[in-house]
């Protein structure tokens, strides 16, 4: 088993972080959406995008370059 760091990104309109913060949370706890999340082996550096809405062996796909929204 590997340790792998997974990042979910979003972007939402609130007055401050804290209100960012809660509604990033409110929804996370919602059934679920089309979110799709970037996974990366911090040993070798490879990221994966995976998206939960398709099937397992087509959801994971190698990026070449990722770009995160908070540098």
């Amino acid at each position: 088993m590997s340790m792998l760091r997974v990042t979910w990104e979003i972007e939402v309109e609130a007055e401050n972080p804290l209100e960012a913060a809660k509604e990033a949370q409110s929804m996370m706890q919602r059934p679920f959406l089309n979110w799709q999340f970037y996974v990366q082996n911090p040993e070798t550096n490879q990221i994966s995008s995976v998206d939960l809405e398709e099937e397992d062996d087509e959801a994971v796909l190698q990026v070449k370059e990722y770009k995160p929204l908070i540098h």
